[in-house]
């Protein structure tokens, strides 16, 4: 346990303290320990781009599992200009530790844009997957987490847009799970950020901060078992590096299908690691009057 929660547990033990309020100190003191733990690990992969060439020359290129990736390749309806392929597939089980990597990245021949976006997606995908695969290898070594999980999926096609999600969970006697997200309009070939849905000069980031804040602090109203540093006291949400400015930037995103912005989080970014990775969708008609 570190000084500052061990301060705040003492602080907290000071006063008669109701159910709720011993379940958020104890939620708080078990985020901090998980967070020691991870902490590290979490800023060597959001900085993916320095450490890739290092970890290139560490490990061998994947190995391209033929018969996977023609099958990935053919499937369809995945968007006018692309094809999934097998960017790795990575397996091993020591009686003790389990790794089960199968990465798919986009593939297009046929217009110079989409190969692009293919191309910038495959070389971030293809980054941070290997040093996923890096970290279990080293932490294999130093007996650390005892599994883990990468794949990728497409999620919410529309006649638009389709989502391709890289998702990772490591577990040992707690998880951490990430997710990332590339959408991209199948129209254009474009990969799409959160602004270029909107008009030039629209206010969005707040629109979109206050409604998933409203949408956090309605959730804590209606379960003891909720928790969002959106609704800790100013004091609190420094202790924990918090600003609510951290719903926008901290936030990755999807179209669902009925086109309604989904924000994303990754676990521990914006509430207690228990709170797993989050979810809010965002609905059309309130930010109807800034969209493109």
């Amino acid at each position: 346990m570190t000084d500052e929660f061990r301060s705040l547990k003492n602080e907290y033990a000071g006063f008669s303290m109701s159910e709720k309020a011993v379940n958020e100190m104890e939620a708080r003191i078990d985020q901090a320990k998980f967070e020691n733990r991870m902490e590290a690990r979490k800023k060597h992969i959001r900085n993916w781009a320095v450490a890739a060439a290092a970890a290139l020359t560490i490990f061998i290129m994947p190995n391209m599992n033929a018969s996977m990736a023609n099958a990935m390749g053919n499937l369809p309806g995945i968007g006018g200009f692309f094809q999934l392929i097998t960017l790795r597939d990575f397996h091993a089980d020591n009686g003790r530790q389990t790794a089960n990597v199968d990465v798919a990245g986009l593939k297009s021949d046929d217009d110079k844009t989409a190969k692009k976006t293919a191309d910038e997606i495959n070389s971030e995908i293809k980054s941070l997957t290997d040093k996923y695969v890096a970290d279990f290898k080293q932490n294999e070594k130093e007996k650390g987490f005892e599994n883990l999980d990468v794949d990728t999926e497409v999620i919410d096609k529309t006649d638009k847009y389709f989502t391709l999600k890289l998702s990772a969970l490591m577990t040992q006697a707690d998880s951490y799970q990430e997710n990332h997200y590339y959408t991209i309009d199948i129209n254009t070939g474009k990969q799409i950020q959160l602004k270029n849905l909107f008009k030039d000069g629209a206010d969005y980031k707040t629109v979109i901060r206050d409604d998933v804040k409203k949408q956090m602090l309605d959730q804590m109203k209606n379960s003891d078992e909720v928790m969002y540093w959106a609704g800790d006291t100013k004091e609190d949400q420094k202790e924990m590096d918090y600003t609510d400015n951290d719903l926008i930037d901290k936030a990755s995103f999807y179209l669902n299908k009925n086109g309604n912005i989904v924000i994303c989080y990754n676990q521990g970014d914006v509430a207690p690691m228990y709170m797993g990775a989050l979810e809010f969708t965002i609905d059309n008609s309130t930010v109807k009057d800034l969209l493109k």
